[in-house]
């Protein structure tokens, strides 16, 4: 595998010298298709949850939706990464694409012809989550094996970034769309995203990664649960992979649900009309700054105080979340500014986050972190539920001012009881 390599010659911060992993064929392909997948599956998040306020109108049931997609990707994400560290990636990510299509296309015609209802929109969750969870750990491991060593951690910045970025544009373009032309449009617009990312994985080759040394580590265990135990010594072994997985679990715990109430807080306390429009629109402010926080990732590909920013971001982020509570007093111009601060962060904190995960595994246990990485994001399911019970108490605006002020004080905590690594030079593993 050839291709310029700039980054070993200049290793300060640049954009233009990260980018060029998109010179290898194989890794834009996997690129592209993780950007319609994840914009498919974000799209799918928020258009779920304005459904499910439609169908109930209560804060809790519609959180409870968010559980039924991430409750198998909390059973199964374990599963998920030791497959992917035994098996063919790109065959993995094949199969769950092609299910995540077909059940995005069948939801739309459910509702299309009023055959939808809460417990069946739950049951579909639970299905579709189950098929993410085995093949999302596949995916980044697979596109940094498509690049050379010297330019594998610029591949794991950039292919972290349609998960960060698809997760502020997804549920805004998903809202919009649900909000002027109906909920079903929107399902099918996601089996369109789906079906991009069939077509382009297709197109990548079999046998990527499959080295002797990651065949030779996974044999040694006899089978997927002594592999998935493997996997957690290794990890627990891990003073680094341990931070990082507790600090992604803060956010997914407390600050990554605040989207599954957008919809029944943009209707019932900004005062305002046509509520499903403007919720998108909020999320689509969300939206702009999670792209710009995930450019600015990007160009921290070499910075060596990539561990002090996401910490900041941390903060910020929590901050911002924390101003909605007193934006809200103001109506919908007055959490603007807040959302799209804490898109921004909150995108950033996270993307450095994986890069840094990446980064500090071992090639053959790739796939086993990453599903570490996706189950600390199933507690952002397993916590919107009583998010939603608490939003129907103290309203949405005073549950977020709680919950970002909880936040900040927890990364606070973090990073001064871990000062040599948070604003020391990061070394990569230790």
């Amino acid at each position: 595998m050839r291709g310029p390599s700039l980054q070993s010659e200049n290793p300060r911060p640049s954009l233009r010298v990260a980018a060029q992993v998109f010179q290898f064929r194989n890794y834009k392909l996997l690129w592209i298709s993780s950007a319609a997948s994840m914009l498919g599956m974000n799209a799918q998040q928020i258009i779920r949850g304005m459904l499910a306020w439609d169908l109930t109108g209560n804060f809790g049931m519609t959180a409870l939706l968010v559980l039924s997609f991430g409750l198998p990707m909390g059973l199964f994400s374990l599963l998920g990464g030791a497959l992917a560290d035994r098996f063919e990636k790109r065959n993995l990510i094949l199969l769950s694409q092609v299910a995540s299509l077909l059940i995005a296309t069948s939801t739309g015609f459910l509702v299309m012809f009023d055959l939808i209802n809460f417990w069946l929109l739950f049951a579909i969750g639970v299905f579709q989550g189950s098929f993410v969870a085995v093949g999302m750990p596949a995916r980044t491991p697979l596109m940094i094996e498509t690049v050379p060593v010297e330019q594998r951690l610029s591949a794991v910045a950039f292919s972290m970034m349609p998960m960060t970025a698809m997760r502020a544009i997804g549920p805004a373009l998903g809202g919009l769309t649900a909000g002027f032309v109906g909920f079903e449009w929107g399902y099918f617009g996601s089996g369109m995203c789906y079906l991009i990312s069939v077509l382009t994985v297709l197109t990548v080759p079999t046998g990527i990664g499959r080295d002797g040394k990651a065949v030779m580590a996974n044999a040694s265990s006899p089978n997927l649960s002594s592999s998935i135990g493997d996997g957690l010594r290794y990890v627990s072994s891990n003073s680094q992979i341990r931070r990082l997985v507790l600090m992604m679990m803060i956010i997914a715990v407390m600050g990554m649900p605040i989207q599954t109430q957008f919809p029944g807080f943009v209707e019932s306390e900004l005062n305002v009309t046509n509520w499903q429009v403007l919720a998108g629109i909020l999320v689509a402010i969300g939206g702009v700054g999670g792209v710009l926080g995930s450019v600015f990732v990007a160009r921290l590909t070499q910075s060596p105080r990539k561990p002090m920013i996401q910490w900041l971001a941390g903060i910020i982020g929590a901050l911002s979340i924390a101003s909605i509570w007193i934006g809200a007093q103001f109506g919908f111009v007055g959490v603007v500014i807040p959302i799209f601060v804490s898109g921004a962060a909150m995108t950033a904190f996270m993307g450095i986050n994986q890069a840094m995960l990446m980064d500090a595994a071992a090639p053959e246990y790739r796939g086993r972190v990453m599903s570490l990485f996706m189950f600390s994001m199933a507690f952002l399911s397993l916590s919107a539920a009583p998010m939603g019970k608490i939003a129907d108490l103290i309203t949405a605006a005073g549950l977020f001012g709680v919950l970002g002020l909880v936040m900040t004080g927890l990364i606070i905590l973090i990073g001064v009881t871990n000062r040599r690594y948070t604003f020391g030079d990061f070394q990569g593993p230790q």
